[in-house]
């Protein structure tokens, strides 16, 4: 493997990582304690905590940048294995951060309302916050289903490759047919909601740690070969 590919392979899996930290607080954490069932409840929290919430929007700014960084690293690290396929892969991903661009301008949309005088008493405010929340968390649904055939991309790529072990790619095949089903399935209204979330959340492991164990192997493969270069 040349240098290049294990700087590119580096440069991919801390971004992953820094990713999923990110996710981890802005999805995982801030987003899910500011939104509630409640438009009028979500509003309030918003107003209480708008320190969390402009938290949240920097992190998915930062979401954002490391997507395209882990594309364009991705296409130099698989462009060996298969320069077609590399290409096709490294594009749906920045078509899927560009819909997670345009979902994260519905949250950017709120701050107007935040600062307004007294938004909690306006119904019409409220329904608008409601409406800004809701079309978010509908255009990053729509773009996991294509994050989803990212990952397929991602897995047939670590398959073929002669230097990635074969069950990253097979975990990341998983993890992408289970992204693309899922949200799929709920765009589609093909199965019952509180089916689909009890599925998630058997799913939510494995999908997660298909992209993950990538990055970690990535940055050990790329810096175990570096020190083996300099011992020798």
């Amino acid at each position: 493997m040349h240098n290049k590919e294990k700087k590119q392979g580096i440069i991919a899996g801390i971004s992953l990582v820094i990713m999923a930290i990110v996710a981890g607080f802005s999805f995982g954490y801030a987003h899910n304690n500011l939104v509630t069932d409640s438009p009028e409840n979500t509003l309030n929290n918003l107003i209480a905590n708008k320190s969390l919430f402009f938290a949240e929007l920097s992190g998915w700014s930062l979401i954002l940048i490391t997507d395209l960084i882990v594309a364009i690293a991705l296409y130099f690290f698989f462009s060996k294995t298969s320069k077609q396929i590399s290409t096709l892969t490294a594009s749906i991903r920045i078509i899927y951060t560009l819909i997670l661009g345009i979902a994260i301008v519905q949250l950017f949309k709120i701050i107007p309302i935040l600062s307004s005088g007294n938004p909690i008493s306006d119904e019409l405010t409220i329904s608008e916050t409601a409406s800004h929340i809701q079309l978010f968390e509908k255009l990053w649904s729509i773009g996991l289903i294509i994050f989803g055939l990212h990952l397929i991309g991602l897995g047939y790529l670590s398959v073929k490759s002669k230097s990635v072990p074969g069950l990253l790619g097979y975990l990341l095949y998983f993890g992408g047919i289970s992204y693309t089903f899922l949200h799929s399935s709920r765009r589609l209204s093909l199965f019952n909601t509180n089916i689909l979330d009890s599925v998630e959340n058997i799913l939510a492991l494995p999908m997660a740690l298909a992209e993950i164990l990538l990055a970690f192997w990535l940055i050990y493969n790329g810096f175990r070969k570096s020190v083996s270069k300099i011992k020798a």
